[in-house]
C-alpha cells in the first residue's frame, strides 16, 4: 500500500485498459471534453484478482512523479531516466 508504482500480471492488462477507457468515455459524456491529460486509477487487486477502483486522480499523482522520479516504462521507451512530466512532454512533442 502506498504511492509507488507496482507491476501487475499481464493477464490483468485488458481489464485495466478497459477501466481507463471507461473513465475517459464517461468523463466526456458528463463534462465535455472530458479528462484532458494524464489521470490515475487508484486500485486494489484482491487475492482472487478482482480489481476495484477507489479513487480517480485527474492529474499526475505524487507516486508517479515527485516521489519516484522515474519509471521502468519511461526508461525502456526512451533509454533514459525521467519524471512523468518530461515523458508526457516528449509524447506530446511527437504528436
Amino acid at each position: 500500500m502506498g504511492n509507488i508504482p507496482l507491476t501487475v500480471r499481464e493477464s490483468l492488462l485488458p481489464e485495466l485498459l478497459k477501466m481507463g477507457d471507461n473513465v475517459q468515455k464517461t468523463a466526456k459524456e458528463l463534462a465535455p471534453p472530458g479528462i484532458i491529460g494524464p489521470f490515475c486509477l487508484e486500485i486494489v487487486v484482491t487475492d482472487s484478482l478482482e480489481i476495484y477502483t477507489f479513487e480517480i486522480s485527474a492529474r499526475i499523482v505524487a507516486g508517479t512523479n515527485v516521489g519516484i522520479g522515474t519509471s521502468p516504462c519511461a526508461y525502456l521507451k526512451y533509454g533514459e531516466k525521467m519524471y512523468a512530466g518530461r515523458r508526457i512532454a516528449l509524447e506530446i512533442k511527437k504528436l
